[in-house]
């Protein structure tokens, strides 16, 4: 027997071709008005939920559309001359599809995993623009295989399964392989060039030829299987397949509820940042519009204020400072040997919160040795640490949305500091050593601060990774990531400690048996919430002052925004000018939108920084934007990007902003105002961390001349160096 008809591939083609876009067209549309449904019911405070429903909503929708198609290919593939029916042909024929397009989630996971890949050179230079191509090619092949493999359970015998699963394998893999190569040749920006239109075709184009050459295929392989009636597939294979499909579809619907899980967790206390007991050294109110906008806030509902007294001690670069701006000598690990140093010259307590330690040998090995020698000063010399030395470090729960995952980096961090030879603790020498991982998911801790001895402080932009690594002393592991810290001492080093002590508190301790080694550490367990306290009195020493710079301390979480009104204020007490150095420049989530339509962004989408430029321009502030343009983050920039635009143009301003994009990869979370006033730190300007309930923030502001002055200079060079920033013509969000 033969199932399709030799005289008439065409015909078949053309079917195939039209039930898959009919199965497009229908899942797309009902993904869209899900995502409206979603976006009306579900309250703006609840951004990640939003997201959460939207994308499980969209998947639904993704599944009924690729179970429509699967449906109307009988009318291409003659599935009733196995002796089926035609309602039968089309029930499993629509089971096949639907079920198969339930697991695109696991190729999307693996394009992000993918691109990450490709765009960090993870491969190796060696495949060049073939890593895309041999991934994308091997996530189709991956996907026709289970398809062609559960519409072959549904037709034939099992014996002769491999045909049809093989069949689907050559077809979505072989699309996949010529996307990729196309891809791979590509820039996102030429891509964005062609509007949302032309990305929509594309997709289409790509779906479409991946689903007839991938079903063409199949149909061959169930074509040459079906030799004879008995090669059907029999009744107790059939409930068994069904009965699997049953199965992994609770298996997915665990999955959802484990998301939602994922997405509502949140750390146990959201009470308001504590108030220091410490008092201030006696600060006077600054007569500067710009400290008098931050003092304010950092010094309401009575908090001591310590932003005098205190002396601005240098920058930190990563992957290294350029000649051109610093005389910082270049070190193998750029930035991480200053908090490295830091490190070693602490005499009582060390206190480093971060989001992420990546699990591999270096920068994380860098900062563990620093652990490791000040350990060793401890036992070679005691009498210089009396009181003994307690260090802590904190990391900030970054989640794994693609494994549902979250808390695994702690014990990378627990494997640097072991295999560094570090011990967990010592009561001889009153040497403790503690790791902890932050309670919450969504929202996480972004945080990034090292204080030492309650006395110096510094605050980074960057976590604990390769991509901060420069590549030309990493044999290439390195990523070359542009960031930077802010050292100082002082004061302010006091509400640094206090800020550690919030997350701390919020953060669960990792707890491991006596004498384990390296490879066992997966076996540590993460027990009760750590305990705030300072065995060496870092937190009860006066204050002393270290110069005469003032440092604002700018924190924020959910339930204490103060970050937020701070950096508000000082754009809406701007005079001049504004210069931003960012990764993000994000509107609202919803604005994501804008790619399918930019009717769904509106003005009242932008954030309260955003919000707070369109004023600043209004008193003849210029604004120049250093941004980040690659990735999705490159393609939120635009749409940020474009909503300020528009709403500047609204009012006769758009002359007043200027934005260009960064020459290379950025991370940085920076600000100059009026050339007196620099924040340096964590707070992205991005919806995850201006939100309610969003992230973990903290930055430093100060006014102190070297540091101004510093910057001012680094930020002319990559302003000389970047080029303007162009918008496609589609994202155009001011249209009728």
């Amino acid at each position: 027997m033969r199932l399709l008809p030799s005289d008439r591939p065409p015909q078949t083609l053309r079917r195939l071709a039209w039930s898959a876009v009919a199965g497009l067209l229908v899942g797309l549309l009902l993904a869209r008005g899900v995502v409206t449904l979603v976006l009306a019911l579900l309250p703006p405070e609840q951004p990640y939920l939003r997201a959460l429903v939207g994308t499980l909503g969209a998947l639904l929708s993704v599944i009924l559309g690729f179970s429509l198609s699967g449906a109307l290919s009988t009318r291409g593939l003659p599935l009733i001359r196995l002796g089926l029916g035609r309602s039968q042909a089309r029930a499993r024929a629509a089971l096949a599809a639907g079920s198969t397009a339930g697991l695109l989630v696991l190729p999307a996971a693996g394009l992000l995993a993918l691109a990450g890949a490709y765009h960090e050179g993870a491969l190796g230079p060696a495949l060049g623009r073939l890593q895309l191509a041999l991934g994308l090619g091997g996530l189709g092949g991956a996907y026709g295989a289970i398809s062609g493999a559960v519409l072959g359970l549904l037709t034939v015998r099992a014996a002769k399964v491999w045909r049809p699963a093989l069949g689907g394998l050559l077809g979505f893999g072989g699309v996949g392989l010529l996307a990729g190569a196309g891809l791979g040749s590509a820039r996102l920006p030429d891509l964005l060039a062609g509007g949302s239109g032309a990305l929509l075709a594309v997709l289409t184009a790509f779906l479409v030829i991946a689903q007839v050459a991938g079903d063409w295929l199949i149909a061959r392989g169930i074509d040459a299987a079906a030799d004879s009636p008995a090669d059907r597939a029999e009744d107790r294979q059939l409930k068994l397949t069904v009965a699997t499909v049953g199965l992994v579809t609770l298996g997915i619907w665990g999955l959802a509820q484990d998301a939602v899980t994922f997405v509502q967790s949140r750390p146990s206390d959201a009470q308001p940042l504590a108030v220091p007991t410490r008092p201030g050294p006696g600060c006077p109110a600054p007569a500067d519009p710009l400290e008098r906008a931050a003092w304010q806030v950092t010094t309401d509902s009575g908090r001591p204020d310590y932003s005098c007294g205190n002396a601005f001690v240098g920058f930190l670069h990563v992957p290294a400072p350029d000649p051109a701006f610093s005389d910082q000598p270049a070190t193998p690990a750029g930035g991480y040997d200053g908090l490295a140093a830091q490190i070693r010259g602490a005499r009582r307590e060390v206190l480093l919160a971060v989001m992420e330690w990546d699990d591999t040998p270096e920068p994380g090995g860098v900062l563990a040795r620093a652990v490791a020698a000040l350990y060793a000063q401890v036992q070679a010399q005691p009498w210089r640490y009396p009181d003994g030395v307690t260090v802590r470090i904190s990391l900030g729960n970054f989640p794994l949305p693609g494994t549902l995952e979250w808390g695994t980096q702690v014990y990378g961090a627990a494997r640097a500091l072991i295999t560094a030879g570090v011990p967990f603790s010592d009561p001889a020498r009153r040497w403790q050593v503690e790791v902890a991982n932050y309670a919450g998911t969504f929202p996480h801790s972004h945080a990034k601060l090292l204080v030492t001895d309650g006395e110096a402080l510094t605050v980074m932009g960057f976590n604990v990774g390769p991509l901060h690594l420069p590549s030309a002393t990493t044999g290439g592991r390195g990523g070359d990531l542009r960031d930077l810290a802010v050292q100082v001492r002082g004061p302010v080093a006091a509400d640094g400690l206090n800020v550690f002590d919030d997350l701390w508190a919020r953060s669960r301790r990792l707890t491991c048996p006596p004498g384990i080694r390296p490879a066992a550490v997966d076996s540590c367990t993460l027990s009760e919430l750590a305990k705030p306290d300072h065995p060496q009195g870092t937190d009860q020493f006066p204050l002393r002052e270290a110069g005469e710079d003032r440092v604002f301390s700018l924190y924020r979480r959910a339930g204490f925004q103060a970050a937020d009104a701070a950096v508000v204020g000082m754009i809406d007490a701007a005079q001049a000018h504004i210069d931003l150095m960012h990764v993000s420049f994000s509107m609202r989530l919803r604005c994501n939108l804008a790619l399918l339509n930019p009717a769904l962004c509106r003005p009242d989408d932008a954030l309260p920084w955003m919000s707070a430029l369109v004023r600043a321009a209004g008193r003849g502030v210029s604004i120049r934007a250093l941004l980040y343009e690659q990735g999705l983050l490159g393609l939120e920039n635009r749409i940020g990007v474009a909503g300020l635009r528009q709403m500047l143009r609204a009012q006769g301003l758009d002359h007043r902003l200027e934005v260009r994009w960064f020459p290379g990869p950025l991370h940085a979370k920076t600000m100059l105002v009026d050339g007196r006033l620099l924040v340096v730190g964590s707070q992205n300007l991005h919806y995850s961390s201006w939100e309610p309930r969003g992230l973990n923030e903290y930055s430093l502001a100060t006014s102190a001349p070297a540091a101004t002055t510093s910057y001012a200079r680094e930020f002319a060079l990559f302003w000389g160096r970047s080029s303007r920033a162009e918008l496609p013509d589609w994202l155009k969000l001011d249209r009728p």
